[in-house]
């Protein structure tokens, strides 16, 4: 779309000559010789830069930008003068000018100013949208569902959100408690600062440690400059621990220490820093079997359970899995750039009559997978996740029903090759995911991802002779 420009001068040719060259490179150009004239176009048309001359008859150029915003409040301002200083510079960029010119200039020095001007322009409409996408995508009403254990907790996040009580979301995997950790913090004061999330359990304890409160310079080998952690990236918003209950001990204690005190030292340093940060945790385990256990520190639990949500698998909400799908189909056409327009009768019974171990995550993937391979309209049949990702030992690896798509079988044996290598590995190595990476060449995130995804349990891994 062409950018709208008003040009304001009282000197007519001038102005003209402006007007012509502006338009020469594809600006639509409107011109006025005084305010009065300015101001009747402002108010009858819409406008993107307004570039002003700053000496006029009764009215000057930054009163005359002051009127054009309070009509359009992103209008953006250039100033033109020949009687330019250093204060009436600075003077209009305080005033929220985005440019300032000095008469006589090169049609080149205002081109420059204009393309700045609608540089800056798109990048703040880009945040804008940016961050309206944010707010609707982490709105109340994207936590769908109509039961009412769900309605509880659109009214638990209502209330808790103003507020800067820590929250602990406890649920099964796939249900959605980022979600819902992020639902709170983009509805609570601390929304334009920073939303920081980290899965504990996706690291080693010392890796966490510098991941979460940083580290100085020569603190460890490797360690060649200093490093801030996420409760000093999220200064001042909000840190999100997932899998809180992977957290070590010692970690542990250190933690409570921080939420304590509200000061953190770095790994190898002295100096206390003092963080300002609201905490959401969250588990998919059973924490108080954990703290039976001795595994997790009661207090810590006391100091990061102030406000309890659970989520209830989907299993134990069916009913509210047409909205879902009604949901997830909006968003894949938009995505994805399809226009399907529902699902078929039998491919809801499916739906309905599924036991969902992978929770909402789980149908979303298959109504992506629906996407990918059906060329209709309308999405007929599902292929389910545990079809894909069910390996059976005595199974063959490579068979596959040549009834299914062929992208959907190619996928069924890269799965079930995936799990079968992570398991024997794990096998081989009794379970120590460190020794797995660094023998296989995985990366440890990726493995520790790959093991959530086909829900490998290394804790009950035979190691290899056991019967």
């Amino acid at each position: 779309m062409r950018q709208q420009i008003l040009i304001v001068d009282d000197q007519v040719s001038f102005c003209h000559h402006i007007k012509a060259l502006l338009e020469n490179e594809d600006y639509d150009v409107s011109v006025a010789h005084d305010a009065e004239q300015a101001l009747g176009k402002l108010y009858s048309q819409s406008f993107d830069i307004l570039l002003t001359d700053m000496r006029m008859p009764k009215t000057n150029g930054l009163e005359l930008f002051d009127m054009a915003r309070k009509i359009d409040p992103d209008i953006s301002g250039i100033i033109m003068t020949a009687y330019g200083s250093i204060s009436s510079a600075v003077n209009s960029i305080k005033q929220g000018i985005t440019d300032y010119i000095q008469k006589p200039f090169e049609p080149e020095a205002l081109l420059m100013a204009v393309e700045k001007t609608v540089r800056e322009r798109r990048m703040l409409n880009e945040i804008r949208d940016l961050r309206n996408e944010v707010d609707r995508r982490y709105a109340f009403g994207n936590i769908i569902g109509k039961n009412h254990k769900m309605q509880s907790i659109y009214n638990l996040i209502q209330k808790v959100a103003p507020t800067d009580a820590r929250v602990f979301v406890t649920g099964e995997t796939g249900v959605g408690k980022e979600l819902v950790a992020k639902a709170i913090h983009f509805n609570s004061p601390r929304k334009n600062k920073p939303f920081v999330g980290i899965n504990c359990g996706a690291l080693a304890e010392t890796l966490l440690e510098t991941e979460l409160f940083g580290h100085e310079r020569g603190a460890f080998t490797g360690a060649i400059r200093t490093k801030r952690g996420k409760f000093e990236y999220a200064q001042g918003g909000t840190v999100f621990l997932d899998e809180v209950g992977d957290v070590s001990p010692g970690l542990q204690m250190k933690l409570l220490r921080v939420i304590q005190e509200k000061r953190l030292e770095r790994v190898g340093g002295n100096d206390p820093i003092a963080v300002d940060v609201r905490l959401i945790s969250a588990t998919n385990q059973d924490i108080k079997e954990k703290i039976r256990s001795g595994e997790f520190r009661i207090e810590l639990f006391y100091r990061l359970n102030v406000v309890p949500i659970h989520i209830p698998p989907l299993r134990e909400r069916i009913e509210d899995i047409p909205l879902l799908v009604n949901h997830f189909i909006r968003i894949l056409n938009k995505n994805l750039k399809r226009n399907i327009r529902r699902v078929s009768t039998r491919a809801m019974s499916q739906l309905m009559h599924y036991h969902w171990p992978g929770n909402v995550r789980e149908l979303e993937n298959i109504l992506e997978r629906a996407f990918v391979t059906t060329d209709d309209d309308i999405i007929e049949s599902v292929i389910f996740s545990s079809e894909i990702q069910d390996v059976r030992p005595d199974a063959p690896l490579f068979t596959v029903d040549i009834g299914i798509p062929f992208k959907v079988a190619r996928s069924m044996v890269e799965k079930r090759f995936e799990k079968a290598y992570l398991m024997e590995a794990l096998k081989h190595h009794e379970g120590n995911v460190s020794k797995t990476a660094k023998e296989t060449g995985i990366n440890p995130r990726t493995l520790w991802r790959k093991m959530k995804e086909y829900e490998i349990d290394r804790t009950r891994i035979d190691p290899p002779g056991k019967m």
